[in-house]
């Protein structure tokens, strides 16, 4: 049974990913899971100011609660009455409170909308890294334009990776042992991810890597190829000196359905969820983005 945290604050782009998250149990996992809706009070949300402070702590929080509740019955309507949905409103911290619900309810993903008035722009910032950085989870930014792949469900994951990175100095061909990998953890993830959606996995490097950096790329490629082992994986290097637009254009042309990135990544991995890049991938992608905690 798969959980899905989807923070909203009932903007439009919020909807959107709530949309979605329900669309992800319905099709994917046949209705297998559950989906929480959580609206934390520190955010801003539709209500005006003025709204705001004429409503008693306590009313604001049925107010909030009926606001889940409908956005409930709404997606019931719109995806499947038989989905499994529950409602927290909190006034607690929006990061710590997002924690102790994945921690407490194990919680496999985290959807979240990639802008709106609220919560969007919370996460888009440095939050984003945050929680994919430190929460120990997935967390699922879609965009806009994204939409659920339909009835064939979704069946092709990209993973952008710096092959001519990771491996520590002194171990640029083999290592001692898999866990001395630095991104071990992030591909246990990554696998557990794969497997969980049963889809196939495209691993892809860009760029033009240096003479110099060839045995590393192809050591990195040997590792990854028999930790993923087992799964429906294939490998790719793409030659584009504009990182940003090789993954779309892959990711256009294998008709891939997400892309996943590891943020901890200290060069162009990385620097897509630190720097302009991250607005170009996520405004520029008609697919969700997925970060793994490294």
């Amino acid at each position: 049974m798969v959980t899905i945290l989807a923070p909203t604050d009932f903007s439009l782009n919020a909807r959107h990913a709530t949309t979605y998250a329900a669309k992800l149990i319905a099709h994917q996992f046949h209705n297998d899971g559950r989906l929480i809706l959580l609206h934390v009070f520190e955010a801003p949300s539709a209500i005006s100011e003025y709204e705001l402070n004429m409503l008693h702590f306590d009313t604001m929080k049925t107010y909030i609660r009926e606001r889940l509740e409908e956005r409930k019955n709404e997606l019931k309507e719109e995806v499947d009455r038989h989905l499994h949905i529950e409602c927290v409103a909190t006034n607690e911290g929006l990061l710590e409170h997002i924690r102790r619900l994945c921690e407490h309810n194990r919680v496999d993903f985290v959807v979240i909308g990639l802008t709106g008035a609220g919560m969007g722009n919370i996460f888009l910032g440095s939050h984003t890294v945050e929680i994919a950085q430190h929460a120990g989870y997935p967390v699922i930014t879609v965009p806009p334009r994204a939409e659920f792949p339909g009835e064939r469900n979704i069946r092709k994951i990209v993973f952008a990776y710096d092959f001519s990175a990771g491996l520590p100095a002194g171990d640029k061909e083999e290592l001692s042992s898999p866990e001395a990998h630095p991104h071990f953890q992030a591909f246990v993830r990554i696998r557990h991810v794969v497997q969980l959606l049963g889809v196939e996995l495209l691993v892809m490097h860009v760029g033009y890597p240096k003479k110099e950096e060839h045995a590393q790329i192809e050591a990195q490629q040997r590792f990854l190829q028999e930790y993923f082992s087992g799964l429906q994986v294939s490998f790719h290097h793409i030659s584009s000196r504009h990182v940003v637009s090789g993954i779309k254009d892959f990711v256009r042309d294998q008709q891939a359905d997400m892309i996943l990135l590891i943020p901890q990544q200290q060069r162009w991995p990385g620097s897509l969820l630190k720097v302009k890049h991250t607005r170009a991938v996520l405004f520029r992608s008609t697919v969700p983005v997925v970060t793994i905690p490294a």
